[in-house]
């Protein structure tokens, strides 16, 4: 056996015994060990539980503006108090058609277009459903593609019923699930005194929270009666003096593209409504931006009150090591008495520190899981579990083991063998 090969025999069996010692010093102080993996545990469990609602948080959001659709700019009508309109409407006609063709001459050419009105019914036979809250969205064709709206049952609103105003709806999936249980295609529905004929039901949309606090809501469709535009002004409404148009949607070439289409339309928009600012355009890129800053921010916030949680556990291993320290300057003396070096004593007491702390990464990395699944149960919040956010806490908690374990380390190595043997 060569040297080098003796050297790396002796350091294993060195590692190896000073486990063993360690994890017999564990069970002599089950209580003790107990009350310093908690602070550890707590730590780590803040770090990971914060961290998995943050991702679950950013992916509903992506999930949201992706449902919008992430190259499509949306203008949408500002509302307006009814007695404000006699003030409006002579400087400005609101959102309408016009406002489409205007902005086709101006931008560069649109892969698609679509738009939306919001119609108000007093009177349907939808069961469980208030007619005024009723969302009841009559739509242009090419809505459904631009709004990638996809038929769960049935069909959905085709070329042949916006050209000749058919009587036809398609129901948003939750309403139908809610008011028609044993299915509606085919069907007829009540809408004021004209009937309309259900030919599809939506399928379902993977949509959480975030969704309610996007400037456009794609969430709507769940609950909502989509007819055709024409059809609804034929059947249900005369054409409105003052914004026909709830929602204006224009696909442009790509995401990046949203950013310059939104900086060209606003101020065209404004001069084309004698300066009244009474539409907002929304552009998902910059929404974005937006909504990753805010979730940047609360992470960090977050993070640093996780941060604060280890430091104090690692505060508690260092006290807890101190006080073990203490109790335990016999058995260092007869240990240097009998050969160990202080190398042997520093690397003892350093490694029980790091095995606590990696121990207790292990309990808080299980217990914020734990935490997160609760939090998604009991509030509706989305979370998610990012594997680098247990890796990162347990990496975590194996360098506060270190940092606070060094210093208690060097004190037990640094105890004079003979005064320790008297010591007691």
């Amino acid at each position: 056996m060569t040297g080098r090969e003796h050297k790396l025999t002796r350091a294993t069996l060195s590692l190896r015994r000073a486990l063993v010692q360690s994890l017999v010093q564990f069970r002599s102080n089950p209580l003790r060990t107990f009350l310093t993996l908690l602070g550890i545990v707590f730590g780590v469990a803040s770090v990971v539980a914060m961290l998995a609602i943050g991702e679950g948080a950013q992916r509903e959001i992506l999930a949201s503006i992706e449902t919008m659709g992430a190259d499509v700019v949306h203008i949408k009508a500002t509302p307006v108090a009814k007695d404000k309109v006699g003030a409006i409407v002579n400087k400005s006609r609101g959102l309408c058609p016009a406002d489409l063709q205007d902005l086709k001459q101006l931008l560069p050419p649109l892969r698609g277009a679509a738009f939306r009105a919001r119609i108000e019914v007093g009177v349907t036979d939808v069961p469980g459903v208030d007619a005024t809250t009723l969302p009841l969205l009559a739509v242009s064709e090419g809505y459904f593609d631009l709004h990638r709206l996809r038929p769960g049952r049935g069909r959905g609103l085709v070329r042949h019923d916006h050209h000749y105003s058919q009587r036809v709806a398609v129901l948003g999936e939750r309403l139908a699930r809610r008011a028609f249980p044993n299915g509606v295609v085919g069907k007829r529905v009540r809408l004021n005194y004209t009937y309309f004929e259900v030919v599809g039901v939506l399928a379902g949309a993977v949509l959480g929270a975030a969704s309610k606090d996007l400037p456009v809501d794609p969430s709507v469709h769940r609950d909502a009666v989509l007819i055709p535009f024409s059809s609804a002004n034929e059947a249900l409404r005369p054409t409105p003096t003052y914004a026909p148009m709830e929602l204006l949607s224009l696909k442009v070439a790509n995401t990046e593209a949203t950013l310059a289409a939104k900086r060209l339309i606003e101020p065209v928009l404004r001069q084309l409504h004698g300066g009244q600012r009474d539409v907002q355009v929304v552009a998902p890129e910059e929404l974005l931006r937006q909504k990753e800053a805010t979730q940047s921010v609360l992470n960090i916030v977050l993070l640093s009150i996780a941060a604060i949680s280890l430091l104090v556990g690692g505060i508690g291993v260092m006290n807890i090591m101190l006080a073990n320290i203490m109790e335990r300057i016999p058995e260092i003396g007869l240990r240097r008495a009998v050969g160990a070096r202080r190398a042997d004593i520093r690397n003892q007491f350093l490694l029980e520190a790091v095995l606590i702390c990696a121990f207790g990464g292990v309990l808080g990395v299980m217990l914020g899981f734990a935490i997160s699944f609760g939090v998604a149960f009991f509030s509706g919040m989305a979370v998610a579990f990012p594997w680098h956010a247990a890796f990162l806490s347990l990496s975590i908690s194996a360098l506060v083991g270190v940092t606070f374990g060094l210093m208690p380390a060097l004190r037990a190595s640094n105890i004079n063998p003979i005064e320790a043997l008297q010591h007691g």
